[in-house]
C-alpha cells in the first residue's frame, strides 16, 4: 500500500455552541450624531448586521429565535442567535423566522431586530438611522409589505432601502453592473441564476435550482444513514453539515471521479475516515503472579482430565479382559459338554452360534493389545494379513452345512482382500503418474517459464470461467422469468403429462398449466437442485493448485488476486465504500465501528447542482441554467454575459466549482468563446459590505423610501436600483 493511498482520518465530535457574547456597545453617541445607516444583511442561515461605516458587521449569529422555560429560574426566556442554539432546552424550540430564502413570521423577525438594535447600542426609544436591508432575488411583495411596515411602524425609521445580496455582493468585489455579466448566487437554500445588463439585474431571466446548504446537509445526512444503518450513534444535522463543508468538494470530471474511487490503487486518497468519539472498554491488565497462577490452574485442570481418561482407560481394559477371559472359558468348555448343552450356554450368553462367539473374541482381543500398545506408547502399524482360503477351492459336495457357509465368508473376505489389494497397487500407479507429471511439469518450468507461467494462468481461467458459468445457471434457474427456468419448466410439463407431447398438440391442447399453481414451483425447485457439488469441489482443488504454483513461481501473482480473495464480501465495491481498504476492516474493533467512510458522497452531494435528478430533482442543472439564459440574447449580449461569471454565497465555497463550471461551458460553448469565471474574495461577507458600500454612497441616497413616502404611497413602494428587485406589477 503505497502512502498516497493511505486514508486520512478526522474526527467529528458533536460541537458544543459557545454563544459569541455580544455586549451592548457603547459607541452609539458618534453614530447617532450623523445618522450612520445600519446594514442588515439578512440571510436564512446567518444573519450579519452593523454600522456602514465600519469596515466589517459588528453582529453575526445564526438567524433562529428560541422561546421556552428555564427550569432552573422557572421563567420564560427569549433567546436569539447562538444563544438559542447554546442550550438543549433552547436548541430543541430554535426556530427561523424564513421559509426557505422568505421571510414568514415577522413575530421572530421583529425579536431578530430587537437585537439587533439593543447590541448595536441604540438606546433611543425609536431608530432614528436608515435601513439597508438584504432580500432574495423576486421576493415576494407580501414580505417586503410587511417588512415595511415593521420598520416603519415599529422602529420609526427614517427610511429604508432593500437590495440583493448577491448583487451587493458583486457591487463590493468591484463589479460593474454596466459590463453585464452573470451572477450565480449559491447560499443556504436556493441557487439562483441573475444575468446583468445595463445596469441592473435581468430579473425577468433569472432563474432558481433549489438546492443549497441546506439540501445538501440533508442529502449527506440520508446517504450516511443509507450507508450505515446499524452505526452505534446518531448523526446530527449539524455534523451532516459540518461533513459537507470540510470534505465535500466538486468533481471536475464527476464519472472519472467514480472510476477512481472504484480503482483500489487510488480509493485512499478520496476516501476520509470520520472518527466519532467512543469510549473504549477497560481491559484489565493482569500482574506477572495473576497470569501464573492462571496457568497452575490450567495445568491442575489438565492434569485431572488426563488422570480420568487414564483411568477411565484402565476401566475399559479391566472389563474388556474380564469379558476375554469369560469368553474364552465358554470356548474352552466346548468339548467337556453335550454340544447342545454348550449351544445352549452361547445363547444364554447373547450369541447367535458359534461363529459369532469367535468374531467377538478375535474383536477384544484386537481391542485389548491396541490398549496395551498405547498405554506402552507402541505405534501400531496396521498391516492385515491376507484372509484364509482353505475352504474355497473345495466343491460344495463335499462340504456340510457349517463348511458351506464358512466357505462363502471366506470368498467375500478373500473377495473385499483383494479389491483392496487392486486399489492399493492403483493408488501406487497414479502416485507413480503422479510423481512423473510433475517432474514433467517442473522441466517445462525450468526450460521456458514464461510460457509455463502462462499456460498455467490460462488452466486458472478456464477453472473460474467453470466456477463462475455454473453460478449464473444456478442464479438463472432460481429466477422463475429466466429463459433457463423457462425451458426447464416446459421439460418438466412434458414429463408430467400422462400423453406424449405429440399426441396431445394433435388433440389441440398445446397449453399446458404446469406452473401457474405456486405448489408446481416447489416441485420445479426441488427437482432442480443439481447434484454439482463434487463437481465444484474438483475444480476448487483443482484451482487451488494453480493459485499455489503462481503465488510460487509468478512475482506479479499476489494473494489479493487469488479467486477467494477477488470473490470475498470483503472486497466487493460495497464494503469497500462503507469500510475501506486500509486498515483492514475488524468487526471485534470498538474504534473501527465508530467511523464512517466518506467518499463518493464527498462528490456526489455537490453534483446535484449540475444533476439535479440524483435526488429526484425535477430541474435543470446549473450548467444547463447558464445555457439557457444565455442563449436568450443575441451575440453581442452573449459575449459580454459569459465573459464575466460571478460566483457568491456560501455554498459557492465548495472546491473545484469555478474549475468545473469553466470546463463544462467550455464543453457546449464554440471554442472562440471567452469564458471567466472567478469567485468572490469573501463569499459569505461581501454581500454586507457591499450594502455597506451602497448605504455610504451619497448618490444612492434617491432609492432609499422615506417615512413620508411610505405614509403617501404605502407598504408596496419601493424605489428601483440596479442592485435591487423590481416592483412586480
Amino acid at each position: 500500500m503505497v502512502e498516497a493511498s493511505i486514508p486520512r482520518y478526522y474526527s467529528l465530535e458533536e460541537k458544543e455552541y459557545v454563544a459569541p457574547y455580544y455586549s451592548v456597545r457603547n459607541d452609539y453617541k458618534k453614530y447617532q450624531a450623523v445618522n450612520t445607516p445600519i446594514v442588515i444583511d439578512n440571510g436564512s442561515n446567518q444573519c450579519r448586521a452593523g454600522w456602514s461605516s465600519e469596515k466589517g458587521p459588528s453582529m453575526i449569529f445564526d438567524n433562529v429565535v428560541s422561546k421556552y422555560k428555564d427550569r432552573r429560574l422557572n421563567e420564560n426566556v427569549l433567546a436569539v442567535g447562538m444563544d438559542a442554539l447554546a442550550d438543549p432546552a433552547a436548541k430543541s424550540n430554535a426556530r427561523s423566522p424564513f421559509d426557505a430564502n422568505v421571510v414568514c413570521d415577522f413575530e421572530k423577525m421583529e425579536t431578530i431586530l430587537d437585537y439587533i438594535f439593543v447590541v448595536l447600542g441604540v438606546n433611543a426609544s425609536t431608530v432614528a438611522h436608515p435601513i439597508v436591508l438584504t432580500e432574495a432575488p423576486c421576493v415576494p411583495q407580501y414580505s417586503r409589505t410587511h417588512m415595511t411596515e415593521l420598520l416603519f411602524e415599529g422602529y420609526k425609521v427614517p427610511s429604508v432601502a432593500y437590495g440583493i445580496d448577491s448583487l451587493f455582493s458583486y457591487h463590493a468585489n468591484g463589479g460593474s453592473m454596466d459590463d453585464g455579466g452573470i451572477i450565480i448566487s449559491s447560499g443556504n437554500s436556493t441557487t439562483h441564476v441573475i444575468p446583468t445588463l445595463g445596469g441592473k439585474g435581468v430579473l425577468s431571466k433569472t432563474k432558481r435550482l433549489a438546492y443549497g446548504g441546506t439540501q445538501s446537509s440533508d442529502y449527506m445526512l440520508k446517504l450516511m444513514q443509507l450507508k450505515y444503518p446499524t452505526f452505534p450513534t446518531k448523526m446530527s444535522n449539524t455534523q451532516a453539515q459540518e461533513l459537507v463543508n470540510h470534505h465535500a468538494f466538486v468533481a471536475r470530471d464527476y464519472e472519472a471521479n467514480l472510476k477512481a474511487i472504484e480503482n483500489r490503487d487510488t480509493f485512499g486518497e478520496i476516501d476520509r475516515i470520520i472518527q466519532f468519539p467512543f469510549t473504549a472498554p477497560l481491559i484489565e491488565e493482569k500482574t506477572a503472579e495473576d497470569l501464573a497462577r492462571q496457568a497452575m490452574k490450567r495445568e491442575e485442570n489438565s492434569k485431572r482430565l488426563r488422570e480420568a481418561a487414564v483411568k477411565s482407560r484402565l476401566e475399559k481394559l479391566i472389563a474388556r479382559e474380564e469379558q476375554m477371559e469369560a469368553f474364552t472359558n465358554l470356548k474352552s468348555i466346548k468339548g467337556s459338554i453335550k454340544k447342545a448343552e454348550w449351544l445352549a450356554q452361547v445363547k444364554e450368553a447373547g450369541f447367535k452360534d458359534e461363529a459369532d462367539l469367535d468374531d467377538t473374541i478375535k474383536q477384544l482381543d484386537i481391542a485389548i493389545q491396541r490398549a496395551r500398545n498405547k498405554e506402552l506408547g507402541i505405534e501400531e502399524t496396521e498391516e492385515k494379513e491376507p484372509p484364509l482360503t482353505t475352504l474355497v477351492h473345495i466343491p460344495d459336495d463335499q462340504l456340510d452345512e457349517i463348511d458351506k457357509k464358512e466357505k462363502r465368508k471366506q470368498k467375500l473376505l478373500k473377495a473385499s482382500y483383494d479389491a483392496r489389494q487392486r486399489a492399493k497397487k492403483a493408488k501406487e500407479e497414479a502416485k507413480k503418474r503422479d510423481i512423473e507429471l510433475a517432474r514433467i511439469e517442473e522441466q517445462k518450468r525450468l526450460d521456458d517459464p514464461v510460457s509455463w507461467i502462462g499456460e498455467i494462468k490460462q488452466k486458472r481461467q478456464h477453472v473460474i470461467d467453470r466456477l463462475r458459468q455454473r453460478k449464473r445457471l444456478a442464479s438463472e434457474l432460481a429466477d422463475r422469468r429466466s429463459r433457463a427456468s423457462q425451458l426447464r419448466m416446459k421439460s418438466i410439463a412434458n414429463l408430467a403429462s400422462d400423453a406424449p407431447a405429440s399426441k396431445r398438440r394433435r388433440k389441440g391442447n398445446d397449453e399446458d398449466t404446469f406452473g401457474q399453481d405456486d405448489d408446481d414451483w416447489a416441485i420445479y425447485r426441488e427437482i432442480s437442485r443439481d447434484d454439482e457439488s463434487d463437481e465444484e469441489e474438483e475444480d476448487m482443488s483443482e484451482l487451488n493448485q494453480y493459485e499455489t504454483l503462481l503465488l510460487q513461481y509468478d512475482p506479479d501473482f499476489l494473494p489479493e488476486h487469488s479467486y477467494e480473495s477477488m470473490t470475498s464480501p470483503t472486497n466487493t465495491l460495497m464494503h469497500i465504500l462503507a469500510r475501506g481498504i486500509y486498515p483492514p476492516y475488524d468487526p471485534t474493533d470498538i474504534e473501527q465501528s465508530y467511523q464512517l467512510h466518506v467518499n463518493v458522497e464527498r462528490a456526489r452531494v455537490p453534483e446535484v447542482l449540475f444533476q439535479p435528478s440524483i435526488i429526484g430533482l425535477d430541474q435543470a442543472g446549473l450548467v444547463e441554467t447558464v445555457h439557457d439564459i444565455v442563449r436568450t440574447f443575441d451575440t453581442t449580449q452573449r459575449e459580454k454575459l459569459m465573459g464575466n461569471i460571478f460566483l457568491t454565497g456560501g455554498f459557492s465555497q465548495l472546491p473545484g466549482l469555478s474549475e468545473r463550471l469553466h470546463t463544462s461551458l467550455q464543453g457546449i460553448y464554440p471554442v472562440h468563446t471567452k469564458i471567466n469565471v472567478k469567485r468572490a474574495k469573501d463569499p459569505v461577507l461581501d454581500a454586507w459590505k457591499g450594502a455597506a458600500m451602497f448605504a455610504q454612497d451619497q448618490t444612492k441616497e434617491q432609492y432609499f423610501v422615506t417615512k413620508r413616502e411610505y405614509e403617501e404611497y404605502g407598504s408596496d413602494y419601493i424605489k428601483e436600483h440596479g442592485l435591487g428587485n423590481i416592483i412586480q406589477k
